[in-house]
């Protein structure tokens, strides 16, 4: 089985700084989040941003397991998942940048790839992709605007 993929943008009416902030409170993404029934921060790095956490996911078919190891490239939050997980590989990024628009609003572009490590079909592979892609960006949304 080969990795699926996908990538999309929205526009958030927040500053970088306040989108940052929602990013990176892993602890917080089950409130935002439904299908994530655990997230914990393992390690921190030495400006305090979180380099290592757990998540437990309800995958509807089953229970998913994992922890990613957190980068912070220009702009933005990049993770890929450590050997030993339920997954073979989740790789993304919440990339920011200046939205057309103007000064009180952020581009976010978030890529995805996954590789379950087991047989999946191509067409449920690719709905799945989407339907992430889709949840992720949208709660981001939701969780920045509402201000909590």
């Amino acid at each position: 089985m080969s990795a699926e993929s996908g990538s999309e943008s929205i526009e958030i009416k927040a500053t970088p700084e306040a989108i940052f902030q929602v990013m990176t409170d892993i602890d917080s993404f089950p409130k935002w989040m439904d299908e994530f029934k655990e997230a914990t921060v393992i390690d921190r790095d030495d400006q305090g941003r979180p380099s290592r956490a757990s998540f437990e996911l309800d995958a509807k078919i089953k229970t998913v397991r994992y922890v990613l190891a957190y980068s912070y490239p220009q702009g933005g939050l990049a993770w890929e998942s450590e050997p030993g997980g339920d997954v073979k590989l989740i790789k993304g990024s919440y990339i920011m940048s200046p939205a057309p628009s103007g000064a009180d609003a952020t581009t976010v572009t978030y890529n995805f790839e996954i590789d379950p490590g087991f047989p999946v079909p191509s067409f449920i592979r690719r709905q799945a992709v989407k339907m992430i892609v889709a949840r992720a960006l949208g709660g981001l949304k939701k969780r920045v605007e509402s201000g909590a």
